[in-house]
């Protein structure tokens, strides 16, 4: 998927992000916003100096329980829904 979304969080005093919820453009060109329901697990990785933050999410999609990534690319500060888990 990899797809560019806009996404609201939550930073805390100690610059952690609690992604809240996000929105994608689906293949139908419609607009889809997704609630997270919880953080599964959270990570930094780095791809050839590329430094990006990995969310695995929780939410309810489409009237069933979806797990996703999300990440962050923290140089150009842009979140992608990177790919659906379930």
């Amino acid at each position: 998927m990899n797809i560019p979304i806009q996404l609201d969080s939550v930073c805390s005093t100690q610059g952690t992000f609690t992604p809240r919820w996000f929105r994608f453009e689906d293949e139908e060109n419609q607009i889809q916003t997704v609630k997270i329901q919880r953080i599964v697990s959270e990570k930094e990785l780095n791809y050839v100096g590329v430094r990006v933050l990995q969310y695995i999410c929780a939410a309810a999609f489409k009237d069933e329980e979806k797990i996703f990534e999300l990440r962050y690319y923290v140089g150009s500060h842009k979140w992608t829904f990177f790919k659906m888990l379930t």
